[in-house]
């Protein structure tokens, strides 16, 4: 299967575009395995996190130009960041313990409060601000930009086997589509950290998805039970 090319396509600002090149003489590009033949602008993709390593990956080597969704303490100030590393990432997703915890949140927030800005990440909240999170997306799509999504449960952790796919991606695709009459494409991506590789389904495009009458829900679990299936080949390649 042909892989995308490697272009640096980035919006980032040119001091972050620095530090990437510089990151990536130690970060491995990983393998792309697919069922099309390229990735295409414009368009939602979604993937599993695997903790920071999905994230920088996609980062330093995913060939659109795109911005992330991320939590919006991530945006905000260094005492709501350093609360979420403590208190979320480290400890209830990363396991580590509260000493281990607060010590590698008072480490790393200061670099990964640079990065956050670095990749001018789209905020995502819980409540009713979320619709500025879609309005903010849709603009960018409408430039012709694509946005990468993980919309897993990570609540107690990242799973090799994902249990739960949040619908805010359908969310925006909806909403995408009832606005511009576009039908934007999603595509499904795996990242498997045993093989350093990159798995993505087939895309489908929101109307697709919604003509059989199923709610965003089950169609998110249904991406999910795909995500799952692309781990399965995953692990033949290891």
């Amino acid at each position: 299967m042909k892989q995308p090319r490697n272009l640096d396509r980035s919006d980032r600002k040119p001091f972050f575009r620095f530090i990437k090149r510089i990151l990536r003489c130690f970060v491995k590009k990983p393998k792309v395995i697919g069922l099309e033949s390229d990735f295409q602008d414009g368009a939602i993709y979604i993937c599993n996190h695997v903790g920071a390593t999905a994230p920088l990956k996609l980062e330093l080597y995913f060939p659109r130009r795109f911005r992330f969704w991320g939590t919006y303490e991530m945006t905000f100030s260094f005492k709501e960041r350093w609360k979420y590393l403590a208190h979320v990432y480290f400890y209830q997703k990363k396991h580590n313990s509260k000493f281990v915890s607060l010590i590698k949140a008072t480490l790393a927030c200061p670099f990964i409060g640079m990065f956050y800005k670095g990749m001018n990440l789209i905020p995502t909240y819980a409540d009713a601000r979320i619709l500025g999170t879609i309005h903010q997306s849709v603009e960018y799509l409408n430039d012709n930009n694509s946005i990468v999504i993980f919309p897993e449960n990570s609540s107690d952790g990242y799973h090799d086997v994902l249990t739960e796919y949040y619908a805010g991606f359908l969310f925006l695709a909806k909403h995408y589509h009832r606005q511009t009459k576009k039908k934007i494409r999603i595509y499904n991506m795996y990242y498997c950290k045993k093989s350093n590789s990159l798995f993505y389904d087939a895309s489908f495009t929101i109307d697709q998805l919604l003509k059989d009458g199923r709610n965003i829900r089950e169609i998110a679990n249904d991406f999910k039970d795909r995500a799952n299936d692309l781990a399965k080949v995953s692990y033949h390649q290891v």
